[in-house]
């Protein structure tokens, strides 16, 4: 009867070598008491700041956010817009002669 039942396989358990996880739950601990408290701000602060770093670090990123920023991509995007209305009013005009 073993023919239609397969066995699950066996689940995957990473331990981790270099991990104390008592210090671990300590930390989490700490923060949570900070926070309570009101000592440490919020999280989405460290994620932004590590954010900015990767996206500094590469010249091209740091470029394009400059120029959307600055307006670049409007600019771009409303003289492509507005060469297309150009053209299709030409082509408009030349049908009708």
């Amino acid at each position: 009867m073993g023919l239609f039942n397969q066995r699950k396989p066996r689940p995957f358990r990473h331990r981790y070598m270099f991990v104390d996880e008592r210090k671990e739950r300590i930390r989490d601990i700490e923060e949570k008491a900070k926070a309570e408290l009101g000592m440490k701000a919020d999280g989405r602060q460290e994620h932004e700041r590590i954010q900015g770093m990767f996206i500094n670090a590469t010249r091209h990123v740091r470029k394009r956010r400059e120029r959307k920023l600055a307006g670049g991509f409007v600019l771009t995007y409303g003289v492509i817009v507005v060469l297309l209305i150009m053209l299709f009013a030409i082509w408009k005009i030349l049908l009708t002669m």
